[in-house]
Parts: structure tokens; C-alpha cells; sequence
């Protein structure tokens, strides 16, 4: 079991050792992938390479299990960002060519349909509550219920 997690893990797990009785796992990730820790779980960045980082447990009693189990939460988070990435890329040409070949009419009444997932709400979107922005995108003001105050306004 703890040789089918490393397999998983690779490449990116590049290492296991012990410090001062603390499980310390070696990790490389691509450029620009995050970093972070939990309330358990912390690092320490290389002095020498920005893609390397020591994960270990603020506590000497956690697991090294912990710790894997942190990394590989690390490392599927940032292969869905890049997959989401990518999907945002391949959306926006479709867009471009969309727009390029549409007459303006035809695209004022363009709507985005969304297949098998929930209708979003407010507590899906992550953000601080004085702040009307997210991301660098300004939300549209939204009642208790979830809908646009633009939408009741017209009667939708």
C-alpha cells in the first residue's frame, strides 16, 4: 500500500526521510504550481531551487501518511488549476471564433448553458465578505435568494 501511494506520487515525491524524528517528504513541483500548508502540515522551500520544497508536520506525532496525504492534495489541486487553465484556453478560442464570424444581434442573445452541474450559489463562491471582487472579476450584485437583482428588476 505505502509503495502504490509513492507510484502515485511520482514524480513529483522525490524523496522520504526522517529529521529529529519528524517524516520530511521531498517534493519538486512544476513551475508556478502553489505551495501551502494546513493547520498540521508545513514546508520549507529550497534556498537553492524554487521548485523544491521539505513538507513535514508541525507536530512530531503526526504521520508520515499525513504528510502524503497533504502532498498529493497539493498535487491534485494544481493539476485541476492547470486543467481548468487549459479548458479556459480552449473556451476563449471558441469564443473568438464565435464572435468573429456572428453578426452583433445574433450574439446579444448568446447564453452559456451549463450541463450536470448544480445551479451555483453563493456559498460555492470563495471569497472575503467586504469585497466585491473575486479573482479581479467584480460579482454581480445577487439577492438572499441566489438571484441577480437585474433578473427580478426585468421579471426573470
Amino acid at each position: 500500500m505505502f509503495q502504490e501511494k509513492l507510484s502515485e506520487l511520482r514524480p513529483y515525491v522525490t524523496g522520504i526521510r526522517f529529521v529529529k524524528d519528524l517524516p520530511v517528504v521531498d517534493v519538486l513541483l512544476l513551475e508556478n504550481w502553489d505551495m501551502f500548508e494546513t493547520e498540521s502540515i508545513t514546508y520549507k522551500p529550497s534556498n537553492n531551487n524554487n521548485n523544491y520544497y521539505m513538507v513535514f508536520p508541525k507536530n512530531s506525532e503526526d504521520s508520515i501518511d499525513n504528510v502524503l496525504e497533504h502532498v498529493e492534495y497539493v498535487i491534485d489541486f494544481n493539476i485541476e488549476k492547470e486543467n481548468k487553465l487549459s479548458l479556459l484556453k480552449a473556451k476563449i478560442e471558441e469564443l473568438k471564433f464565435l464572435f468573429s464570424d456572428k453578426p452583433l444581434k445574433e450574439l446579444e442573445r448568446l447564453k452559456f448553458v451549463i450541463e450536470s452541474i448544480d445551479e451555483p450559489t453563493l456559498k460555492d463562491i470563495k471569497t472575503d465578505v467586504n469585497k466585491k471582487v473575486h479573482n479581479g472579476i467584480e460579482l454581480p450584485p445577487t439577492n438572499s435568494n441566489g438571484k441577480l437583482v437585474e433578473d427580478e428588476k426585468e421579471g426573470v
